[in-house]
């Protein structure tokens, strides 16, 4: 038994003129909701799902187009149950549509993860300087991922999206105001990564007078192993980290023919006035 069907009229074939341009109108919302929002989709893992959506409305445009417009017909051949269906036109075309389409596109990447550990310049107790101190914050553009540090100084990120694999990132340091990292970026290849951190510098500043009040130049400042000579006006400078032990808070200020002054540095305060006495002069 073989039956064809009959081609549609004008008036019956209207309304699939209707569905095939609000097909359309949807092809084309969906394809610029996916190029104009694509960063967004990946980092939501919505992609896939998108782009098999769209499948499906390109696929049912294309199915209504050669059914109501170019009279495209399918054919059954045979019995009922045992008989040979043939599927041609419309319903094949859709069919290739939909499964061509998942067969050119690779199959979505799998989430990664990422360990960051923060180390020292140096070795020894300053190895792993931030122990449970602290935060640290993947730039990922439209999203950003904020992760305590850990026991050991590691800070993990999970699932990160597959497409940020081997690509660099910003990191900011959170939470840890003594301490500053070396470099601003990381590259999210390996399943570690490493970051170096180093104590944060704060200017010392102060100046150096007589009991009179007028500028004492080239006294000599000592503090944290380093030393500076004070300028014409009495001004001086220096870069200590912004937490120093309290044996390097120590400062010493000398110059000749003025006794000398000791006190506490206090990096990234005030400025530091320091007056010097006149160095008694002792008796023959």
């Amino acid at each position: 038994m073989k039956t064809t069907r009959p081609a549609l009229s004008t008036d019956t074939a209207a309304p699939w003129r209707w569905v095939a341009a609000a097909a359309t109108v949807l092809f084309l919302v969906i394809l610029g909701l996916m190029l104009s929002q694509a960063e967004r989709l990946v980092g939501l893992g919505l992609a896939g799902q998108m782009w098999f959506l769209l499948l499906l409305v390109l696929g049912l445009l294309a199915a209504v187009v050669l059914f109501a417009v170019f009279k495209s017909q399918a054919i059954y051949k045979g019995q009922v149950l045992n008989g040979t269906l043939q599927l041609g036109g419309p319903s094949v075309l859709m069919l290739v549509v939909v499964l061509l389409g998942h067969w050119l596109v690779p199959a979505p990447a799998v989430r990664f993860d990422v360990t960051v550990l923060l180390q020292g310049e140096q070795g020894g107790r300053e190895a792993r300087p931030l122990r449970r101190q602290g935060q640290l914050m993947l730039d990922l553009g439209s999203d950003q991922r904020t992760e305590a540090v850990g026991e050991k100084g590691e800070v993990r990120f999970m699932a990160l999206p597959a497409d940020l694999r081997g690509k660099t990132v910003g990191v900011t340091l959170l939470g840890a105001d003594a301490y500053e990292l070396i470099e601003p970026s990381v590259t999210l290849g390996a399943e570690a990564a490493r970051l170096t951190v180093r104590p944060r510098l704060l200017v010392l500043q102060g100046e150096v007078q007589d009991v009179r009040g007028r500028p004492l130049a080239q006294a000599q400042v000592r503090v944290a192993g380093q030393q500076v000579a004070s300028g014409p006006d009495g001004h001086f400078a220096l870069r200590l980290p912004a937490d120093p032990p309290e044996a390097e808070r120590r400062i010493s200020v000398r110059a000749v023919g003025f006794e000398p002054w000791d006190g506490q540095a206090v990096p990234g305060g005030g400025v530091l006035s320091v007056t010097l006495h006149p160095q008694k002069v002792s008796g023959k």
